[in-house]
């Protein structure tokens, strides 16, 4: 029997359901730039699903866009091909002046989306968003971004890889108490995604099923041009952790370790670095 689940501070409906698990604002705005592009420096290759956005004629979905980044930086790669531009969230983060082949729209990834959508994207994208699921089901969530994808186009979802991080003391209990609050907040959905998104999309028929493990380093192992990136995203994100963890029953890190982790987190990465691992998981939806 899965436990029940416990309200974040977040949520703004304080029952998990509604995809936020740090909270909305401009600080969490500048949290996943920052996060980007320490992601991008360790992962120039945005789409490692198989398809030539080059090619143009494309509509590409970023689900969970926040400020429209990921979009920003694979439009640029795509040497000026015409394509279709799509980014949805739950907070408006949005950029106020888009290109014309750009759009913004306020949408949660588990409701309804909306029936001219259905199976039009030729990429549809998703990344650190699937934690957020909270009590909706995460195989419906999967399914219907499916739903999204036209024959023969793709779905790519990236998310955390728990196993092998690079740490010292602090970054074992920033982990710790990461997976511990993703997978509270979400009845033990939002963690080991890998794992339990392949087979949905193998149950769906999708096929060419594969993926791929991403090292991203941070702050003394970090690339210089992105080392005081990492170090912002770092302490922004346990900071996070902190004040969401503190309207939650205990986690498996102690309330004392929790208060002082983010200071602490950085003095140890700023001194030797560390790693975390993500992967990116993707599959084509059989031409029909």
């Amino acid at each position: 029997m899965a436990a029940e689940p416990s309200i974040t501070a977040a949520s703004t409906t304080g029952s998990n359901d509604d995809n936020v698990i740090f909270g909305q604002g401009q600080t969490e705005a500048e949290r996943n730039g920052w996060k980007h592009k320490v992601i991008f420096d360790s992962m120039p290759q945005l789409v490692t699903a198989p398809i030539d956005l080059s090619k143009g004629g494309l509509k590409i979905l970023d689900q969970a866009t926040a400020t429209g980044i990921w979009i920003r930086d694979v439009r640029s790669m795509a040497n000026g091909a015409k394509n279709t531009w799509v980014g949805t969230d739950i907070a408006d983060y949005f950029p106020s002046d888009p290109p014309s082949d750009t759009s913004y729209h306020h949408h949660s990834m588990t409701e309804v989306w909306p029936e001219d959508w259905i199976e039009t994207f030729g990429l549809v994208h998703s990344r650190f968003a699937l934690p957020g699921v909270g009590t909706n089901k995460l195989e419906d969530t999967v399914n219907s971004l499916i739903s999204l994808v036209k024959p023969g186009g793709w779905i790519q979802l990236v998310e955390m890889d728990w196993d092998n991080w690079n740490l010292g003391p602090e970054g074992q209990i920033f982990r710790n108490a990461i997976k511990d609050l993703f997978s509270l907040v979400s009845v033990g959905q939002g963690v080991d995604l890998r794992e339990k998104e392949t087979p949905m999309l193998k149950e769906a028929g999708l096929q060419n099923i594969d993926y791929k493990i991403v090292t991203t380093p941070f702050c003394a192992r970090a690339s210089e041009k992105i080392r005081e990136t990492s170090e912002k995203s770092l302490f922004a994100t346990a900071i996070g952790v902190t004040a969401t963890t503190k309207m939650l029953p205990h986690i498996c890190v102690p309330r004392e370790k929790l208060d002082v982790m983010p200071q602490k987190l950085l003095e140890e990465a700023k001194k030797i670095g560390w790693e975390y691992k993500i992967f990116s998981l993707w599959a084509q939806k059989p031409e029909k």
